[in-house]
């Protein structure tokens, strides 16, 4: 006689599955191993030790965040550092005549969950009318970028009063 006891929270809930399978007197892991067998009304173990109950790792809780509330929540950290970011580069404008990214990098208080995201504010402030764009490049000194070349973006508010 063989079924099987399947703790399964099915799939549309994303909880991992527990199948122990009973083989007749026996209870056994998926693999097939032997858990424990029923001999005179008393489960025992493959040593022979009598047992009462099967114990089973605990299982970490954690939040559900549907996958909008992630996103929406992702978006709205991102313009938060956005709008960092931006003020960043305003303040570097109003003291340097140029500035790469390597300024930015070095005067933002947050890093950005994307590196990338340091080019997109660089472009929105140019878009702002804060920078415009060179054709000079500067090797990096951020040890990551390993000396690859970085744009050097012109002030357009250097020397100006501060807000």
């Amino acid at each position: 006689m063989q079924s099987a006891l399947n703790i399964d929270t099915h799939h549309a809930s994303e909880h991992p599955t527990m199948l122990v399978e009973l083989d007749g007197p026996t209870l056994r892991n998926p693999d097939g191993t032997v858990l424990a067998e029923l001999h005179q009304g008393c489960w025992l173990t493959p040593d022979g030790l009598p047992c009462t109950a099967l114990e089973v790792p605990a299982v970490k809780a954690r939040p559900r965040v549907p996958a909008a509330a992630q996103a929406a929540a992702r978006h709205e950290r991102d313009e938060a550092w956005m709008s960092c970011a931006l003020e960043a580069i305003r303040q570097l404008s109003q003291q340097q005549a140029t500035l790469t990214s390597d300024d930015v990098w070095a005067a933002i208080t947050m890093p950005p969950r994307q590196s990338r995201m340091i080019g997109n504010a660089l472009a929105r402030a140019q878009r702002a009318g804060v920078i415009e764009k060179t054709e000079e490049h500067r090797p990096s000194v951020r040890r990551e970028n390993h000396s690859r070349p970085v744009r050097v973006w012109n002030s357009r508010l250097h020397g100006q009063l501060t807000r």
